[in-house]
């Protein structure tokens, strides 16, 4: 099991010419439970559900943060080829004031050191898998700060055209492990 919490900092171009907002985001929780080990049958399955919750910040109101709540529900596999691994995901997103959305996306990872991994994802949001998304393209890391720390870092842009296409998107953050972590 894996638990995720977190919020983050968000900016904003305004539309209006008032320059670029900014404030705090939403608030995600997570809980992803995998039911199928690669221990036993080559690879890994989970589901992964999230619900993103408003923060009291006036974030919303000021065009900042999505209106709340919003609950993704993805069904991920995953298959280690060495220090490889591959990462499918899709999955439904229930949006308040918004239409709801089917996201699909892939994950590659690379193991370059003990302490260091490099990332990339490409990831389609939709509101159905025949119409043109918001294609994001990701780059990033994983680096071990410490046993029970690790440092997060991504940044990437939408590839597609379009008012609701994503611009740029930057994450870092740090994971903390709790717990007795599985070795591979």
């Amino acid at each position: 099991m894996q638990l995720q919490v977190g919020t983050g900092l968000a900016f904003v171009d305004a539309t209006d010419g008032g320059g670029t907002r900014s404030g705090l985001d939403d608030s995600l929780l997570g809980l992803k439970w995998r039911f199928l080990d690669r221990a036993s049958s080559g690879i890994d399955m989970s589901v992964y559900p999230q619900l993103q919750l408003e923060n009291g910040t006036g974030s919303v109101a000021r065009g900042i943060a999505e209106p709340g709540p919003n609950l993704f529900l993805p069904v991920q596999v995953a298959r280690a080829f060495g220090k490889t691994k591959w990462v499918g995901e899709v999955g439904y997103q229930t949006l308040r004031g918004q239409r709801n959305e089917w996201v699909a996306g892939v994950l590659g990872a690379r193991q370059l050191t003990d302490t260091l991994e490099l990332l990339a994802e490409v990831r389609s949001g939709s509101q159905n898998f025949r119409n043109r998304g918001d294609l994001v393209v990701n780059a990033g890391l994983r680096q071990s700060i410490s046993d029970r720390f690790r440092l997060l870092a991504s940044v990437g842009t939408g590839v597609s055209s379009g008012p609701e296409a994503t611009s740029l998107i930057a994450y870092l953050g740090i994971q903390v492990v709790l717990g007795e972590e599985k070795s591979r």
